[in-house]
């Protein structure tokens, strides 16, 4: 009897280990599942991140570049003029036709909104001629000539006593059409400065009548440059 039962144990003990080592193996594979599970949801959080690096470098990328033409923007004019010399009289001198065009190509080109260029010498027909041929600028010709002033505008820088007057006619490109013209007399040049609204006498330069002439192209210049509503530079 005592026999019996021991061998009737053994196969218990063995159904207990079998049961344990299976117990074991559904561990190791339950264990195996949750660490592919979780390497698989975490490789969609890289994949996502790396898009995202990408288009924001992209992204700084496109700012930077789109700023670089706003940094090197040039102003390009807005106003075109070619100036030509009307002064074909002999009741002018060279040295105050000279003084003149100068003050007033000068002074044109003093504007960053302003392209300008001389062509000599012409009549009011070859100014017209030459604007016909132009496709942007136009054809300012200047004229100048000289008559009595009055008491009241004579200066002490003619000894003529003779006041000048400065005639402008400009001409539109392609058509030559006669735009518009102007006529002024020069203003007396003043070598003074204002101190607490008195006018005080400044040290004045070799030759003032110089000076007079240069205002009178400048004038001329500003004049022609409030007709296409540019503003005109700035007096040093």
């Amino acid at each position: 009897m005592k026999l019996q039962k021991a061998h009737g144990g053994a196969p218990a003990a063995a159904r207990r280990a079998m049961t344990a080592l299976l117990l074991f193996a559904c561990a190791l594979s339950a264990l195996a599942a949750a660490a592919r599970a979780q390497s698989g949801r975490r490789s969609p959080n890289i994949s996502k991140s790396s898009p995202a690096t990408s288009s924001g470098t992209q992204a700084k990328g496109e700012s930077e570049s789109g700023s670089k033409p706003g940094a090197n923007q040039v102003v390009k004019p807005t106003a075109s003029f070619v100036v030509m010399d009307g002064n074909n009289a002999f009741d002018v001198d060279y040295t105050t036709r000279r003084i003149v065009m100068e003050g007033f190509a000068r002074r044109l080109g003093q504007s960053p909104l302003v392209a300008v260029s001389q062509a000599g010498k012409g009549t009011r027909k070859e100014a017209r001629d030459r604007a016909k041929g132009e496709n942007v600028a136009f054809v300012v010709l200047l004229e100048l000539e000289e008559e009595s002033a009055d008491a009241g505008v004579r200066t002490r820088t003619r000894s003529d006593q003779r006041l000048l007057v400065i005639k402008t006619y400009v001409y539109a490109p392609a058509t030559g059409d006669l735009k518009f013209t102007d006529r002024f007399s020069e203003r007396p040049y003043r070598p003074t400065a204002t101190v607490g609204g008195v006018r005080v006498p400044v040290p004045s330069r070799p030759y003032p009548s110089e000076q007079q002439l240069e205002q009178a192209g400048r004038d001329a210049a500003d004049r022609l440059l409030s007709r296409f509503d540019v503003t005109p530079p700035r007096d040093n």
